[in-house]
């Protein structure tokens, strides 16, 4: 991988570097190419760990000159293909972030986290649309399309987007909004790392110090009647209130709580962001109803910067496959389908299978690009499995296989684009994420600022005239 990098064109590179070039044997190649997910291995040619925009800018350039792809990493969230063999652009040192109360808004660099935002935010009174989990990047996740539990109130982070400065293929540096290259702001907005990196990002914040929020867990034996009464319950919530029902087996750690430690459960997790969020608990009064007591009720009203306590995503890498597909419904078979392949009696090797709902916002944005293919769908799921070890990790392979053609009847056959990682990163797969007519304007968007498909390693868009 070394061979195509001689030494005097890698020290003529880090002569102009703010930051460092690694490759192959050098100390700090191991942690510049890491990512969160410890089945994502990446063997890259040369790791570039940038400390500004002109050393992305250098990394782009350099990369052209060899022929080498180039992809990029913050967190190590999320990595589609691992970039074997191009120029690894790691942003993680670029972490920086402003908030203007006045506008309300912020802008980051692109190794900024939602955990570096939302403090910052937070103190005005502010906060902006991230994921489930703190811990993840805030470019890379709102240029896939991000949303998590203001999604139904707000819709996808991306379309929260005000501008861009973006690095584009051929190493130049372009403004991206809706008065400058307004094609490319569009095609961002949703297109992934495809058309560029991003070096900097604005975007809005809104109004909101606190939410009602937080999971109520029954034995997984409860999973056809908790089911039964999500499917009602969620058919005329409030947009301000988003939630997922999860089939979740917990393994038997002492940091779990208790009443969860070792077991399989399923679980109602959701987030209401009105007004006063003390309304949300009405709205829970369905599930206070249901005959016998859950295992744990965590739904309280919280601060927004607490939010990641809603989720219990994990804080450090784990080994993990997953699979995501759209769902149209959850009718009776659905049901049936769902508890068959993860309830009490399956075997399943899964640690969650998740339904997130889609709808309210999610759904109203036809002029928007769109990560979910809007293909009447109305739930997420979305299977994780835990690969300790790599018997472990095939059949966690498998039983997502089994998962997604047990319930190939109640699919729409689109996917979404934020979700889809290592092998689920199929071009079919990402080609599904979108729908038709965003898919020609994409891939038209791809011949005009990347028609070599200079940045290939992501869920990738390849131009028209790509033979691969």
């Amino acid at each position: 991988m070394e061979s195509n990098i001689d030494r005097a064109m890698l020290e003529g590179l880090r002569a102009g570097l703010r930051g460092a070039a690694y490759v192959p044997g050098d100390g700090g190649y191991d942690d510049g190419r890491r990512a969160f997910n410890l089945n994502a291995h990446q063997d890259p040619a040369l790791v570039v760990m940038a400390e500004g925009a002109a050393d992305v800018v250098a990394a782009v350039r350099f990369a052209r000159q060899r022929g080498l792809g180039v992809g990029v990493l913050a967190t190590g969230h999320g990595v589609a293909d691992p970039c074997d063999g191009g120029v690894l652009v790691n942003t993680s040192r670029m972490r920086g972030v402003s908030v203007d109360p006045v506008s309300r808004s912020a802008r980051v660099q692109p190794g900024a986290l939602w955990s570096d935002v939302i403090p910052e935010a937070q103190k005005h009174g502010l906060m902006g649309l991230s994921g489930s989990s703190s811990g993840v990047g805030v470019v890379g996740y709102t240029l896939g399309g991000g949303y998590g539990w203001l999604g139904r109130k707000y819709g996808f982070a991306a379309e929260s987007m005000h501008r861009a400065d973006v690095v584009t293929a051929d190493g130049e540096q372009l403004k991206a909004s809706v008065d400058e290259n307004p094609d490319l702001f569009w095609g961002l907005k949703g297109g992934g790392g495809n058309f560029g990196i991003v070096t900097g990002l604005e975007f809005s914040l809104y109004p909101l110090e606190t939410v009602y929020g937080g999971g109520i867990y029954y034995p997984v034996e409860k999973a056809p009647e908790v089911l039964d009464l999500y499917s009602r319950w969620v058919s005329d919530l409030p947009d301000e209130m988003t939630s997922s029902v999860t089939f979740l087996n917990f393994p038997p750690l002492p940091a779990l709580p208790e009443a969860l430690r070792g077991k399989s459960v399923i679980s109602v997790r959701a987030c209401y962001c009105g007004k006063p969020p003390e309304a949300g608990e009405g709205l829970m009064r369905p599930w206070r109803e249901l005959d016998g007591p859950p295992l744990m009720d965590t739904f309280r009203t919280i601060p927004c910067g607490e939010m990641d306590s809603i989720s219990m995503d994990p804080v450090d890498p784990v080994g993990a496959y997953g699979h995501v597909e759209l769902l149209r419904d959850l009718s009776p078979d659905t049901i049936a389908t769902l508890v068959g392949v993860a309830g009490a009696d399956s075997g399943t090797p899964l640690t969650s299978l998740e339904l997130r709902e889609l709808g309210g916002a999610l759904a109203r944005t036809p002029s928007d690009l769109s990560p979910i293919g809007r293909a009447g769908s109305q739930f997420i799921m979305n299977g994780i499995g835990m690969t300790p070890t790599p018997e472990a990790a095939k059949r966690v392979q498998s039983y997502l296989a089994y998962v997604a053609e047990s319930a190939r009847a109640h699919e729409t056959g689109a996917t979404y684009a934020n979700f889809l990682e290592l092998e689920g990163a199929t071009p079919e797969r990402v080609k599904a994420a979108y729908s038709e007519e965003d898919w020609k304007r994409l891939v038209a968007l791809k011949d005009r600022y990347d028609p070599e498909n200079t940045f290939r390693f992501n869920r990738n868009i390849p131009p028209s005239s790509d033979a691969r």
